[in-house]
């Protein structure tokens, strides 16, 4: 069973990510082989706050303001495991 988590920063809408989990089961179905009802999508939000590099926050570092976040400036890491 293929667990793929997301860590993001805030402020992908619903539908950003509902697409994002159904094309990632779409390639990891044909990619792997597996069934769409085994592929497992975690999707980990962190706040301006939660998030830096090199010791500054993503706040800090003006790439999210602490209330908003634009989606062009926020960087997502993908972790995959498969079983």
């Amino acid at each position: 069973m293929p667990i793929i988590q997301f860590n993001l920063l805030e402020g992908r809408t619903v539908e950003q990510k509902r697409t994002l989990a159904r094309r990632v089961t779409e390639t990891v179905v044909e990619v792997l082989g597996v069934k769409p009802e085994n592929v497992r999508i975690l999707i980990h939000e962190m706040g301006g706050e939660d998030f830096s590099v090199g010791g500054v926050t993503a706040s800090q570092n003006g790439k999210m303001p602490a209330a908003t976040v634009s989606v062009a400036s926020s960087p997502a890491h993908l972790e995959t495991k498969a079983s």
